[in-house]
């Protein structure tokens, strides 16, 4: 009799692991900051990409975590978390920050290409978007 394709594996089976959001630099979970959360892909139920920092170490770390293990650290009192992604969103304050304004920034370096060559200065330009929180926080972002 042939085994049954992985397809039909109930979904508890693909589910990836679930491991607790840590740093392994100090050993600890106790000065994490959430920077990011995104969906995971391939989608399964109740996980999240997730990319934090320990803010003791300055560690950075991704993973694919469950929201109740995000929660937890989301949730802890006391700790305040700065600007978090959430998709397309970025939260400060607990709320949704809004577009103030839109601007053309320029960003100029000096650049030698060969050694003993002419410096030239190059320059990019980048559309940005002026981010605002209702507290007066602002951030600006490339577009």
């Amino acid at each position: 009799m042939p085994a049954q394709p992985a397809s039909r594996v109930p979904d508890e089976a693909h589910q990836p692991p679930d491991e607790p959001l840590w740093c392994q630099h100090c050993d600890s979970d106790k000065h994490l900051l959430v920077n990011s959360i995104q969906s995971h892909y391939p989608p399964a139920p109740n996980m999240v990409e997730v990319t934090y920092e320990c803010h003791a170490c300055r560690y950075a770390y991704q993973q694919v975590a469950s929201v109740q293990r995000v929660a937890l650290v989301l949730n802890r009192p006391g700790v305040s978390q700065g600007v978090l992604q959430f998709g397309g969103q970025y939260l400060h304050c607990g709320e949704p920050m809004k577009t103030k304004s839109c601007e053309l920034r320029r960003i100029q370096a000096p650049l030698v290409l060969r050694p003993g060559g002419q410096l030239r200065m190059y320059e990019v330009l980048i559309n940005t978007r002026i981010l605002g929180c209702h507290c007066g926080f602002r951030m600006e972002i490339p577009e």
